[in-house]
C-alpha cells in the first residue's frame, strides 16, 4: 500500500474534519547557511567600516574567525584571540611588528595543503624589548592558542645520484622529488671545506633531475661506492630552501641581524609543515631563535617538519625546557651559532628524524649566546634522553653532532632532576656527519652551571642513578667522512660505536676514558671521492687507542696506504700524549684490506703516555699470533724477543705488559723521574700534565726496576703495579732520605717487616722490604695476591 506522507495526510484529515475551510501545511524552510568568515578584505569586517592601516594595532575578537584574502600593510601589533586564516585560492600576506596568537592561526589543515602563498613578514628595528618577556619582531604562541601552518608536503632534500663536477649546471637526484622551476635549493660540500655548499636555481625539473640556471662553482661527489666489500656513501645532499608558507624577518635583517622569532610557550600549540623561515632569529639575543619551543612542557603531539629554516641570525630550531616534539625532515642551513639546539639539558623524549643542517656560521664574540658558539655543532644536544635518528649534519666550522651534556640543567631548568652525564641513551642511529672541521660526532665538553665547557665524562647508568648498573649506550650505524680531524670523538664509559662506516677522515676514532668499543664497522682510509687534505703530512689513522681500557672488535679497515712524506694505518694511538693508557687496550677480529696495519709515533720527550702505547692483539688478526703485544719504539719496552716492523714503526712483542703509577699522597712532585730496568733499558717520565705528583708507564712483569727521582724524594712515594695478574711480581728501589718511616702494602696501616737481605726480599711474596742503609734506598717487591689485579707499596714517614 503507498503510504502519504505525513504532511499530506495532515491536510487530508483537516479537510474530511472541516469541509468548507481549505487548509495547506508547507513544510518548514531549511536553516539559512551559516555565515563564511568575515573577510580581511571587507570594510565592514572592521570597527567603523575602515580597514587596517600602516603602523595599526589590529585584534580579531575571540568570537571572531576573519580570511586574510589580501597582502596587509606593514601593521604594528596583531593580536589573534579568534582565528585568522589564510586564504587558499590566491597569494596573502601578513606583515606585522609582532603577531600574538592566543586563538588561532592558520594556514591550510594537516588534510589539505592546496594554499597558494601564504607570507608572513615580521618588521621592525631593535627596540631594547627583545631583552624583556616575549621580546619584539615575535610570531608568539600563548597559553591556548594554536599555530597551523600546513604547507606543501614536497620532500626537503635527497642526495644526488651522479658526480657533479664544477661548472656542471645539471643534478641527477637519487629519488623522485617534485621540485620545479624557480625553486632555490642548496648543495652539500662534498670536500673537507663546509664552506664548499652552494645555493643553486632551478631552471627546469624532472621527477628525478634538475637543470639550473647557471654552473656549480665546486664539484659535487654523487658516485655510490664500494670498497672492500662495504657500501660507502659521500654523496653530496640536496635540500629545497623554498616554500609556499614563509615566514621571514624583513630585509633590514641582512645588515642589522635582527631578524624576527617565533616562540611557542606553556600550553600553546604548534603544528607546522611546509615552512620556510628566512632572516629569522635575533643575533645576540637569549630566546629569540626562528623557531623555538620555549618552556612548555609536554609538547606531545607538537611538531615541525619538511621546514626550510636558512639565512638565520641564531640558531635554527630550539627546544627549551619542552619534551616530545618532533622535528622531522627539516633543513637547517647557514646558521649562526648552533643548529638544532637542545638548551638546557632538561629537554627529553623529542625526536629529530630525517633532519639536514649545513653551513655553520661562527658569531663573533660580543654575539655568542654561550661560550661553546665558538665552535658550533649542527646538532647540539644536552640530554640524552632523546632521538637522534637519520639525520645529517653535512658541514660545520665546528662539530656535526654534539653531545654536550651538563651535569645537571643549566638556565632556567636549573633545579630540574635530570642528570644527563649518567642517562642513558635513548637513541642514536644512522646519522651522518661530514666536511665538519671539528669531530663529526662529539661526546666530551659539557656546560658547566656558566656554560663554559669542560672536560666530560658520559657514563650512563640504569635509573640514572649514580654508582648503579652500566647502561650501555650504542650509537649505532654513524657514518663519518671528510673530517680534518678526527670523524668520532668519544668520552665516558659503557658505550659503543656499532656499525660505523667512516671514511676519507683524517682520524676516523678515538676513545677517552675506558669501556668505550669500536665494534661491527668499516673504515676507509681512503675513497675515490680524493680531495685536497687540509694537512696532506698528517698521518692518516682508522682508529686510536687513547687512555682505556678500550678497543676495536669486528672492524675491516681498508686502503691504508702510506704514502711518501704521509704515514698511514688502520690502527694508531692518540698522538702527542702524555696520559696514562690502559695496557689491556686491545684489538680483535680485524680485517685489513689494501691496508697498513698499525704506526706509531715515536714517543715525545715530554709525552709518557706515548712512551707506555701499547696494544694487545688478542685473536693475532694483526700479527698473525693471539696474544702477542704491538709496542711503540721505546727500548724501555723492548726485549730480544721482539720483532721490529719498519712500516709500522713498532715492535711486535710475545711479551705481556702490565702497569706501573708512581705518585705522592701528600702532592708533592715525583716527576720528572727515570726508571732503569735490570738489564740497563731505561726510560726518562715527565709526570701527568699538570700533574706532577703522578706518573705512569708500561713495564714487563717479573723484572727490576730502579726508581731515581730528578729531584728530592717526595716524603710519601706511592708505587702501584696495575693490570696485573695474580702472582705478577716486580721489584723496585727508589732512594729514601727523609727520616724514620714505615712500608706500607695495599691500604693496610699494618707497616710490613724489615726483610734481612735483598735475598730473603727476592724469595718473598712481598710480605716484606728491604732498607740499604748505606745508599739510602729502599727495596721492595710488590706481589699481587689473590682476588687482586694490583698491588701497592707506601712509605709513611713517622
Amino acid at each position: 500500500m503507498r503510504r502519504l506522507r505525513p504532511w499530506i495526510a495532515l491536510v487530508a484529515l483537516a479537510a474530511c474534519a472541516q469541509p468548507d475551510a481549505v487548509i495547506v501545511s508547507v513544510p518548514p524552510a531549511p536553516p539559512p547557511p551559516a555565515p563564511g568568515p568575515a573577510r580581511w578584505s571587507d570594510a565592514t569586517t572592521w570597527p567603523g567600516g575602515i580597514l587596517p592601516l600602516a603602523g595599526a594595532d589590529v585584534t580579531i575578537p575571540a568570537d571572531k574567525t576573519i580570511l586574510l584574502d589580501v597582502a596587509t600593510p606593514a601593521l604594528n601589533k596583531v593580536v589573534i584571540n579568534g582565528t585568522l586564516t589564510a586564504a587558499t585560492d590566491r597569494d596573502v600576506a601578513l606583515t606585522a611588528r609582532n603577531v600574538w596568537i592566543l586563538g588561532s592561526l592558520r594556514a591550510g589543515t594537516e588534510a589539505s595543503h592546496d594554499l597558494y602563498k601564504f607570507t608572513l613578514t615580521l618588521t621592525g628595528a631593535d627596540s631594547g624589548a627583545s631583552n624583556a618577556s616575549i621580546g619584539d619582531k615575535v610570531l608568539a604562541v600563548f597559553g591556548g592558542g594554536s599555530l597551523e601552518l600546513h604547507g606543501d608536503t614536497r620532500l626537503g632534500w635527497t642526495r644526488i645520484a651522479a658526480t657533479a663536477p664544477a661548472g656542471s649546471s645539471s643534478l641527477l637526484l637519487s629519488e623522485p622529488m617534485s621540485w620545479r622551476s624557480g625553486d632555490r635549493l642548496v648543495v652539500a660540500s662534498t670536500d673537507y671545506d663546509p664552506g664548499q655548499a652552494e645555493e643553486v636555481v632551478v631552471a627546469n625539473a624532472t621527477s628525478t633531475s634538475v637543470t639550473l640556471q647557471s654552473g656549480l662553482r665546486f664539484s659535487h661527489w654523487g658516485t655510490l661506492q664500494t670498497i672492500a666489500g662495504h657500501s660507502v656513501d659521500e654523496r653530496a645532499e640536496v635540500a629545497l630552501l623554498t616554500r609556499n608558507i614563509t615566514i621571514q624577518g624583513d630585509s633590514a635583517v641582512s645588515s642589522s641581524g635582527f631578524g624576527g622569532h617565533t616562540i611557542v610557550l606553556a600550553g600553546g600549540t604548534a603544528h607546522i609543515e611546509g615552512v620556510t623561515f628566512l632572516r629569522m632569529g635575533q643575533s645576540g639575543h637569549l630566546a629569540r631563535y626562528p623557531m623555538h619551543w620555549h618552556m612548555a612542557n609536554d609538547v606531545s603531539g607538537q611538531y615541525i617538519r619538511d621546514a626550510s629554516i636558512w639565512k638565520t641570525n641564531n640558531r635554527c630550531l630550539t627546544v627549551h625546557g619542552s619534551d616530545n616534539a618532533i622535528a622531522q625532515r627539516n633543513v637547517c642551513y647557514d646558521h649562526l651559532g648552533h643548529g638544532y639546539f637542545l638548551e638546557d639539558g632538561s629537554e627529553s623524549g623529542n625526536t629529530f628524524d630525517h633532519n639536514l643542517g649545513l653551513t655553520s656560521r661562527t658569531p663573533s664574540v660580543a654575539l655568542r649566546l654561550i661560550p661553546s658558539d665558538a665552535t658550533p655543532a649542527t646538532f647540539w644536544i644536552t640530554n640524552p634522553d632523546n632521538n637522534f635518528r637519520n639525520n645529517a649534519a653535512a658541514g660545520s666550522v665546528g662539530f656535526g653532532f654534539w653531545f654536550a651534556l651538563p651535569a645537571a640543567p643549566t638556565g632556567l631548568s636549573v633545579g630540574q632532576s635530570d642528570l644527563p652525564r649518567i642517562t642513558p641513551l635513548r637513541q642514536f642511529s644512522d646519522n651522518v656527519a661530514h666536511s665538519n672541521r671539528q669531530p663529526g660526532l662529539n661526546v666530551d665538553n659539557g656546560p658547566k652551571l656558566d656554560l663554559t665547557p669542560e672536560t666530560t665524562n658520559y657514563n650512563p647508568r640504569v635509573g640514572a642513578v649514580a654508582g648503579g648498573a652500566v647502561a650501555t649506550g650504542y650509537f649505532q650505524n654513524f657514518t663519518g667522512w671528510k673530517h680534518s680531524g678526527r670523524a668520532v670523538w668519544i668520552r665516558g664509559t659503557g658505550l659503543r660505536l656499532d656499525g660505523a662506516t667512516l671514511s676519507d677522515n683524517q682520524q676516523g676514532a678515538t676513545f677517552a676514558n675506558g669501556d668505550i668499543i669500536f665494534q661491527n664497522s668499516f673504515v676507509a682510509g681512503e675513497s675515490g671521492n680524493l680531495t685536497t687534505a687540509p694537512n696532506p703530512s698528517f698521518p692518516i689513522r682508522g682508529y686510536e687507542f687513547y687512555d682505556g681500557t678500550n678497543g676495536a672488535s669486528n672492524v675491516t679497515f681498508a686502503n691504508f696506504i702510506p704514502r711518501t712524506g704521509r704515514p698511514a694505518s688502520a690502527l694508531g694511538y692518540n698522538r702527542s700524549d702524555g696520559f696514562p693508557i690502559s695496557q689491556f687496550n686491545f684489538a680483535t677480529g680485524l680485517q685489513l684490506m689494501n691496508a697498513n696495519a698499525v704506526y706509531l709515533d715515536n714517543p715525545g720527550a715530554t709525552q709518557d703516555g706515548d712512551k707506555a702505547s701499547l696494544f694487545v692483539d688478542t685473536d693475532g688478526s694483526v700479527t698473525g699470533t693471539a696474544g702477542n703485544s704491538v709496542v711503540n719504539n721505546n727500548p724501555f719496552l723492548i726485549t730480544p724477543t721482539c720483532t721490529f716492523r719498519t712500516e709500522w714503526n713498532s715492535w711486535i712483542c710475545p711479551n705481556r705488559y702490565d702497569g706501573l703509577s708512581i705518585s705522592s699522597d701528600n702532592g708533592g712532585a715525583v716527576a720528572p723521574l727515570s726508571i732503569v730496568r735490570d738489564d740497563a733499558a731505561s726510560v726518562s717520565l715527565a709526570g701527568v700534565p699538570g700533574n706532577l705528583a703522578s706518573a705512569q708507564v708500561s713495564i714487563l712483569p717479573g723484572r727490576n726496576y730502579a726508581i731515581n727521582w730528578a729531584g728530592a724524594a717526595p716524603d710519601k712515594p706511592h708505587v702501584t703495579f696495575q693490570r696485573a695478574s695474580v702472582s705478577d711480581w716486580i721489584r723496585v728501589s727508589f732512594p729514601y732520605a727523609n727520616g724514620p718511616f714505615n712500608v706500607l702494602r695495599d691500604g693496610s696501616s699494618t707497616a710490613l717487616p724489615l726483610a734481612v737481605s735483598l735475598a730473603d726480599l727476592d724469595a718473598s711474596q712481598g710480605d716484606r722490604y728491604y732498607w740499604d742503609a748505606a745508599a739510602q734506598r729502599i727495596y721492595a717487591k710488590i706481589w699481587v695476591r689473590s682476588g687482586r689485579t694490583s698491588s701497592t707499596i707506601q712509605v709513611v714517614p713517622h
